[in-house]
């Protein structure tokens, strides 16, 4: 079991009085160092000290945001083991610049650099960056050409592609990542096309459920049924696939307090779209007491998740609270496996 931690930031994480101001700074002229960029380090330097192995950092091009790439480069130096990816997507990103990027954050951090690929749910935003495919089918071919071209930018001193989308001659990225044979690749689907196009060409797949946390069973038959599917498909093709879940964590001292937190969300939801993105790992429904946390980490790890990637509430005081109240059990569980597997 591995665990993650999204990288704090303005879109994916819930505003608190605490992280609201230095959100708000980043829309205006002056200031000094960007507190949002401190705070990541700091709560990242946390985690790492916790254990957690990853962070997911996302790209938002129309929020306030830093840019995911840069966001990681910077904290890369300022971090020791934690793995960071930071999303790309395309349409956006250029396969062949985001390789020779890559490329450099891992050599800068020793070989911590992944990528997750976004294939794209913001159509404005996408169409203000200069990205007019309308249809998820098209989405779905460049997507696949992209993981293509930018292993094939890192693994080949003289990589010639003809693609629909993409064309290359005698490529290459010189930079070579610590990592062999290349920087992994993970991302999320909810849709046929996309499932197959990760089942080719990714190494980690986060999986779906229902987006209201009162579904947990019916997420649970999703969870189960999808992973059966996607096993299916990489035994097809002689591929082994990791799976992974993103989640935000509420514990509270009873269920039915860690609910109303939820519900107040919501209502907040309702009232500021933005935070729509922070609020997505709620459906995953890892929201109650101690116990009903527990249980619920529990059961996605007996069913195949081997990458949690945690959002908390309030951010560092949230990872605090795991950190008294999960981790020690988890930890046992892994020595206890450990032992086992002895």
């Amino acid at each position: 079991m591995q665990l993650g931690i999204w990288t704090p930031a303005p879109l994916s994480m819930r505003p608190t009085p605490r992280t609201q101001p230095a959100i708000d700074g980043l829309t205006k002229h002056g200031g000094g160092v960007d507190l949002n960029f401190t705070f990541a380090a700091e709560t990242l330097r946390r985690a790492e000290d916790l254990g957690f192995e990853i962070t997911l950092c996302a790209q938002r091009f129309l929020g306030p945001d830093l840019d995911s790439l840069i966001h990681v480069a910077a904290l890369a130096p300022m971090t020791r083991t934690i793995q960071l990816m930071p999303a790309v997507h395309p349409g956006i990103m250029d396969p062949r610049v985001a390789a020779k990027q890559l490329a450099s954050i891992d050599r800068i951090s020793g070989g911590r650099a992944c990528i997750n690929i976004i294939n794209g749910g913001r159509a404005h935003e996408f169409a203000v960056y200069g990205d007019w495919l309308e249809h998820s089918s098209p989405r779905y071919r460049r997507m696949r050409e992209f993981i293509q071209v930018m292993r094939g930018m890192w693994t080949s001193d003289d990589f010639n592609f003809d693609g629909e989308f993409y064309k290359i001659a005698h490529g290459t990225v010189p930079t070579k990542s610590v990592r062999e044979p290349h920087i992994p690749i993970f991302a999320a689907s909810r849709v046929d096309e996309g499932m197959d196009v990760v089942s080719r060409e990714c190494d980690l797949w986060f999986l779906n459920y229902d987006r209201d946390f009162r579904n947990y069973e019916a997420s649970l038959k999703r969870v189960e049924s999808e992973r059966a599917l996607m096993e299916k498909r990489t035994r097809g093709l002689g591929r082994k696939m990791r799976y992974g879940i993103n989640a935000v964590i509420l514990i509270a001292d009873t269920d039915a307090e860690a609910i109303a937190i939820a519900e107040e969300w919501e209502q907040q939801l309702a009232r500021d779209p933005s935070i729509f993105s922070a609020s997505s790992g709620m459906g995953a429904a890892i929201i109650g007491s101690r116990a009903t946390v527990l249980e619920r980490i529990r059961r996605y790890a007996a069913m195949g998740v081997d990458l949690f990637m945690f959002q908390f509430y309030p951010m560092r005081e949230g990872l605090d609270d795991f950190a008294q109240k999960i981790l020690p059990e988890l930890r046992r569980d892994l020595e206890t496996r450990a032992v086992a597997a002895r």
